[in-house]
């Protein structure tokens, strides 16, 4: 990007940074890997739409953004809305020109064994972890396809790859999305759009807080001798897929702790 253009979008510039002077919209940027992946991009020189539910922790990040020199706008988007996803794009645009990099985080967890489960639970891992994704997708995507450039990163699970007791829907949510994101990347590489799947295995954030307590219990002993991921970490992954060459994609990228063997 040029000078004349970066000044003209109104973004922060971080000398030595390949991703300053960017767009981003970053969804489920409330906690844990989202937030996480705002603040990095934010210090990388990016502005950043925060797209999140939750009112006083999209207020929080702003400021604490904007206190460290970045740029951020945090507005109410719940990304199961297509209506609010669209508008979100549409805000995008008209503060800096457009989406250069949409980062789906957002994501719910509630795990069950099948026969316990509230039905209510699947419908709404099924709306948020995938239905999300594919509003934001199919709302910032027209632009970058005009541009004839934009990167989109949908981060998912290593349960998107293993087939685990209590994991039936959040891990079919995970599947869709990595089977979505394949054929997405096929379809928009001619118009030099990029799409990474970003699959972290266990990662510290509030991911598992809504989960049974019991089922969670079970897990925390199934991991009992793996040192998670930090949501820092894997922004840190994001950001340096983010920022490879044009000529480079990165399809897929699978991120687990070193003491994790199974899942």
């Amino acid at each position: 990007m040029s000078d004349a253009e970066q000044e003209a979008r109104g973004v922060p510039e971080v000398d030595g940074s390949p991703l300053a002077g960017r767009a981003a919209v970053v969804t489920g940027a409330s906690s844990g890997i989202g937030q996480a992946t705002a603040r990095a991009l934010a210090a990388s020189g990016v502005w950043v739409e925060l797209a999140a539910r939750r009112v006083e922790r999209r207020a929080e990040l702003e400021k604490e953004i904007a206190q460290s020199g970045g740029e951020a706008l945090a507005l109410p988007t719940d990304v199961t809305d297509y209506a609010q996803a669209e508008a979100m794009v549409r805000r995008v645009k008209e503060a800096c020109g457009g989406v250069d990099f949409l980062v789906n985080c957002a994501g719910v967890m509630l795990l069950a064994p099948i026969a316990e489960a509230d039905p209510a639970d699947w419908r709404r891992m099924v709306e948020v972890n995938l239905m999300g994704a594919l509003h934001t997708i199919r709302a910032a995507l027209p632009g970058m396809l005009e541009r004839g450039d934009g990167h989109i990163v949908n981060v998912s699970s290593t349960s998107g790859r293993t087939h685990e007791e209590r994991f039936s829907v959040y891990a079919a949510t995970n599947h869709g999305l990595g089977a979505f994101t394949e054929v997405l990347r096929k379809e928009v590489h001619p118009r030099r759009v990029r799409v990474t799947l970003f699959e972290p295995g266990p990662t510290r954030s509030e991911l598992g807080s809504h989960a049974d307590p019991e089922v969670m219990r079970a897990l925390a002993d199934d991991f009992k001798d793996v040192e998670f991921l930090g949501a820092e970490d894997v922004a840190q992954g994001i950001l340096w897929t983010l920022a490879q060459p044009d000529r480079i994609n990165v399809n897929e990228v699978l991120f687990r702790p070193t003491d994790q063997r199974d899942w």
